[in-house]
C-alpha cells in the first residue's frame, strides 16, 4: 500500500467525522496536537482529532521519519538496518466513559491501529538478503489502551496513556519475498499535546 492510497483512507475517515453531526448530543469539536513519544522515536507526527460525541472521539496521526532524538532506536521498534526514509498512518478512538474527574483528570480507554513503513539502506541482522537491491520493513500494531486527559484552559489538554497490543513485522527484499517476525510488545505509550476548539 503506497502513500497514496493511505491518503485517500484518511480522507475517506475525515469525510464520514464530519458527515455525522447528526449523532453528537453536543457542539463536535475538533483537535489538533503532537505526540511527544512519537517525537521521541524518530517520527514527526501531525494528530487530527474528532469529538462525534461528548464522551468518544476519533482521530488520526499522520507522521514521517525523521531520525530519533536519541543514538538508539526505542526497545520495541526492532529495525533492521539504517533508515533511508519512513512514513507512519494511525487511526484510533477514544471513549471517556465517566463525566467526573478522578485525581483532576478525564480517564479514557481507546483503541488505535498503525503502520509504519521504512525503506532501509542497509541490513544488519537479516545478511542472507541481498541488500543491493533495496529493503523496505513493514510495522503494523494493533493495540488496547487506557490513559488520562489533563485540560489546561478551555483549549489545551495534555493527554498520557499506556498501551498493549499484537505487532506484525515484515522486512521485504525487492526481489527475493519477505522475511516474518513478531515483535513481543507493541508501544508501550504515548504523550500528547492537543489544541482544540
Amino acid at each position: 500500500m503506497n502513500i497514496q492510497k493511505h491518503l485517500s483512507i484518511v480522507g475517506l475517515l475525515l469525510l464520514g467525522m464530519v458527515a455525522q453531526p447528526a449523532l453528537a448530543q453536543e457542539p463536535m469539536g475538533w483537535g489538533v496536537g503532537v505526540d511527544a513519544s512519537r517525537l521521541m522515536g524518530g517520527h514527526a507526527v501531525v494528530h487530527v482529532e474528532h469529538a462525534q460525541q461528548a464522551d468518544w472521539l476519533w482521530s488520526v496521526d499522520l507522521g514521517r521519519y525523521v531520525g530519533p532524538l536519541t543514538d538508539g532506536q526505542p526497545c520495541w521498534r526492532d529495525l533492521r538496518g539504517e533508515v533511508k526514509s519512513g512514513h507512519l498512518v494511525t487511526v484510533g478512538v477514544k471513549a471517556f466513559p465517566a463525566e467526573e474527574m478522578k485525581l483532576g483528570a478525564k480517564w479514557f480507554v481507546g483503541a488505535d491501529a498503525t503502520r509504519e513503513q521504512y525503506t532501509l539502506a542497509n541490513v544488519e541482522s537479516l545478511a542472507q538478503l541481498d541488500n543491493r537491491a533495496g529493503l523496505k520493513q513493514t510495522r503494523e500494531e494493533l493495540r488496547l489502551l487506557v490513559g488520562a486527559q489533563w485540560e489546561v484552559g478551555s483549549h489545551l489538554a495534555a493527554r498520557v496513556h499506556v498501551g498493549m497490543g499484537v505487532v506484525r513485522d515484515r522486512v521485504t527484499a525487492w526481489a527475493q519475498g519477505e522475511e516474518i517476525n513478531s515483535l513481543p510488545i507493541a508501544r508501550p505509550g504515548g504523550v500528547e499535546l492537543i489544541w482544540r476548539w
